[in-house]
């Protein structure tokens, strides 16, 4: 059963009991936003029957940050009036086996959803970075955050100074890298500049605790760099990646090995290609950034344009 870490007049978070999990429901004067709902059957029903009971007659809105099966598996429970996602996630040539990850999770663990589980069909499709939404008073921003997946994006509730960010700085995970390390960079990079187009203060990740004000999300960040940086390092150099330091931070590593391999896997065969390059001149800054997984690590100051 999920459970609701995080509440206030506008902003519900709902966290499953899987992979901390989150789910969050908006809801504004003229409508309920409904981010990524998730996991088992009988917390997306407690979800779906929150947002039934705080709608009244206002429209419900679906919106995806990105298609890895746990975050679309609550699709077919909910009937929205307008469903938002990205360009990439809606022509998403692999959204076939998205949904079969969801059946085998399924027939796995035995569950039977009362809800058809089938890909999300989005009726807002975000091409740019910038776009944005109004509904009535209530106004959205959306950014392209590929790196994670190809199709990741980071909504923005502008009145509530809330930035809906996916799977990025979760503080229970380092970077997951599925689709681009050097993508992953730089949407890192540029969070501070959306940031300031924005002002938002909170940020919801896919998993783990919201960062609830402005240094807890740029902390993580830092983090996140820290570890690209040290893990370009080692792969270019050959100096050990300090895995003790990294399971010091996260919690969960007999699961979590597996990530950090694939990750060191992708970035090895992007190195090979010449898709980024280690420069042993770049220093960087921050205290964090220098002691983090390897010692005397060369460093990149990522902020130039930031």
């Amino acid at each position: 059963m999920n459970k609701i870490i995080y509440r206030d007049p506008n902003v519900t978070i709902f966290q499953s009991a899987l992979f901390q999990t989150n789910s969050t429901v908006v809801v504004t004067e003229d409508v309920v936003l409904v981010f990524d709902p998730a996991w088992l059957p009988d917390e997306v029903e407690a979800i779906r029957q929150y947002v039934e009971s705080i709608r009244g007659k206002k429209h419900v809105f679906l919106l995806f940050t990105h298609s890895d099966f746990d975050h679309i598996i609550g699709y077919g429970a909910f009937k929205a009036d307008k469903v938002f996602m990205s360009k990439a996630m809606a022509e998403n040539p692999d959204h076939e086996r998205c949904v079969e990850k969801c059946l085998e999770f399924d027939e796995q663990y035995y569950i039977q959803r009362p809800y058809p589980v089938v890909y999300p069909k989005g009726d807002f499709l975000v091409f740019r970075d910038g776009v944005q939404y109004r509904y009535g008073n209530t106004k959205m921003s959306f950014y392209l955050t590929p790196g994670h997946t190809a199709d990741s994006m980071m909504v923005i509730v502008w009145q509530l100074g809330l930035c809906i960010a996916g799977d990025y700085l979760c503080n229970c995970e380092f970077p997951f890298i599925y689709h681009s390390s050097v993508d992953y960079e730089q949407t890192l990079e540029k969070l501070p500049r959306i940031h300031d187009r924005n002002w938002f203060t909170r940020m919801v990740p896919g998993h783990g605790d919201p960062a609830l004000n402005i240094n807890d999300w740029l902390q993580r960040r830092t983090e996140a760099q820290a570890y690209l940086f040290a893990l370009r390092e080692s792969i270019a150099t050959g100096v050990a990646f300090d895995e003790d330091s990294l399971w010091s931070r996260y919690s969960f590593p007999r699961l979590q090995r597996k990530y950090h391999q694939d990750n060191i896997a992708l970035m090895t065969r992007e190195y090979e290609q010449a898709l980024w390059v280690w420069d042993p001149d770049f220093e960087l800054t921050s205290p964090i950034m220098q002691e983090t997984y390897i010692s005397n690590t060369p460093a990149v100051d990522t902020d130039d344009e930031g």
